[in-house]
């Protein structure tokens, strides 16, 4: 079941179609110091953002795999993903996992320590965090 009710769709800023939906999302992980290629989706049909909450979705047509070429990974994103923004993190992450050796692993945590670092961590369910340089991730 989807976590975005009915209640949360009334106070949220919704945009649609693909091209603002892609700017937009990159917008907020530039506005929340992250970087901004985290998020590489393709044929974005909603992006919805509570500011008082910082809950942040997108539901896209299709799920897609993307291979991160600098930072050696290739990552899945589902048609709904779901998380909670704030400054230099990314929580509560779902519909997002990342293959490592032969399986997919789901991620729940993206983060920074601050704006000035040139690191970002990516956190699993079961707490194994791994940390890349975050210009793997910015967009091009």
């Amino acid at each position: 079941m989807s976590p975005i009710t009915p209640e949360i769709r009334a106070c949220a800023e919704i945009l649609t179609g693909n091209d603002v939906c892609k700017e937009k999302a990159k917008a907020l992980l530039r506005e929340f110091c992250l970087p901004d290629g985290l998020l590489p989706v393709e044929d974005v049909e909603e992006l919805g953002f509570v500011k008082d909450t910082g809950f942040f979705w997108i539901k896209q047509k299709n799920e897609i795999k993307h291979k991160f070429e600098k930072a050696g990974k290739q990552v899945s994103y589902a048609t709904e993903i779901t998380s909670y923004l704030e400054k230099c993190k990314i929580k509560k992450l779902a519909g997002v996992k990342s293959k490592e050796l032969m399986i997919w692993i789901s991620l729940t945590e993206i983060y920074v320590e601050d704006p000035s670092s040139d690191k970002v961590t990516m956190k699993t369910p079961t707490g194994i965090s791994k940390t890349f340089a975050k210009a793997h991730f910015e967009a091009c």
